[in-house]
C-alpha cells in the first residue's frame, strides 16, 4: 500500500476513529487529540518503508 491510497482510506475512516476514541477517552477533544496523532504515525511508518496491512 502507498501513501495516497491509505490517506484516501484514512479519510474514509476518520469518523470511526474518531467515535472510537472519543468512547475510549471519554472526551470529543482528547479522542480529535488521540486520532491526529495516530493518524500522523501512521503517514510517518508507510514513509519510512513499514507496511500498513490493515489501517482499519
Amino acid at each position: 500500500m502507498n501513501r495516497a491510497t491509505l490517506e484516501a482510506m484514512l479519510v474514509g475512516l476518520r469518523p470511526r476513529l474518531h467515535r472510537y476514541c472519543a468512547r475510549m477517552a471519554g472526551s470529543v477533544i482528547d479522542g480529535e487529540d488521540i486520532v491526529q496523532e495516530v493518524l500522523i504515525k501512521a503517514l510517518q511508518a508507510i514513509d519510512g518503508g513499514a507496511m500498513v496491512e490493515r489501517p482499519e
